[in-house]
């Protein structure tokens, strides 16, 4: 890169002389002494080579040329300004920044009152989904500061911690056609031999097994595509009541021969002890079982309705 001729002082002098129309003024808005302030113009003439202002009594006037450069001034300094203030926001920027990633089973209503609470705390948030073991991987590599997964009932050693979140309720639904030839309540049978919809892969084995019944399964991860293939009849789902499937176009609650009690799973909070937990993340993770007493406590109850 090719040294620059000018220093920011000498642009700034010229232009804060440019619009006082004074070096003395200019002297007062800077902070400096007056020959300063002149040494500084006249070192900037003398490397551009020509006068950027006419004296008139005692106020300096631009030249034509001193006019084309003082609007090129202002711009680099408005610049200028505009990275100060970047570089200055910059370390509280990165300190009020906290990643969430979560099972696809939370309840938005839930996420939603996470999202209130970064704009409450003017905290950056980026959240998306993922299966647990990309979740782990996300807070081991740093790339994520707090995780919401479903509990796999193992060991987690040092390299993680954990605190409960909650449960939410599971059951069976299916288009109203898609099981009209079975007899109710359905048995697993009848639900092995037909497409289950299922929103976490095969290879998140642990929950997987737990979830998956079918031996036909389609994987789909996006709420939205789940419902338009639940009420076309592609396939049956073993869901979270808080989606309130049974409110979707042509989908019922599908009676099946084990009944719905019981059927739940345990969300817990996951994140790394030995990795970028600040004080945001600590706090955020301390305020998690209150958010969710409130409003999966109402989810569940919209469910039930």
């Amino acid at each position: 890169m090719t040294a620059l001729r000018y220093s920011f002082s000498q642009i700034e002098a010229f232009a804060t002389i440019a619009e006082t129309g004074s070096i003395s003024k200019a002297a007062l808005l800077l902070g400096k002494d007056r020959t300063t302030v002149r040494d500084l113009l006249d070192y900037l003439e003398d490397a551009l080579g020509y006068t950027l202002f006419l004296r008139e009594g005692r106020r300096l006037l631009l030249t034509e040329k001193g006019q084309q450069l003082h609007r090129q001034a202002h711009l680099f300094l408005r610049q200028a300004q505009a990275f100060e203030s970047y570089a200055r926001a910059l370390p509280v920027a990165v300190e009020q920044e906290l990643v969430l990633v979560y099972d696809p089973f939370i309840p938005h209503a839930f996420l939603h009152a996470v999202i209130e609470y970064m704009a409450e705390k003017n905290i950056r948030f980026n959240a998306w989904s993922c299966t647990r073991d990309e979740a782990e991987a996300a807070l081991k590599n740093g790339t994520a500061h707090v995780a919401i997964c479903q509990a796999q009932h193992r060991t987690l050693g040092n390299e993680m911690e954990w605190q409960a979140l909650g449960t939410i309720e599971l059951n069976f639904f299916a288009a109203h056609t898609l099981f009209r030839e079975q007899q109710q309540p359905v048995t697993l049978l009848d639900l092995s031999l037909i497409p289950q919809l299922l929103m976490h892969p095969h290879h998140d084995e642990q929950i997987s097994r737990r979830l998956q019944i079918s031996g036909k399964c389609l994987f789909v991860n996006d709420r939205a595509i789940l419902q338009h293939l639940l009420e076309s009849g592609a396939g049956w789902g073993f869901l979270p009541m808080h989606f309130q499937a049974q409110q979707w176009r042509n989908v019922q609650l599908l009676p099946t021969e084990v009944g719905n009690q019981g059927l739940n799973v345990t969300l817990v909070t996951l994140w790394n002890p030995g990795g970028n937990k600040h004080a945001i993340a600590e706090a955020f993770i301390a305020s998690l079982p209150e958010l969710w007493s409130r409003i999966y406590s109402s989810s569940r109850s919209l469910a039930a309705r």
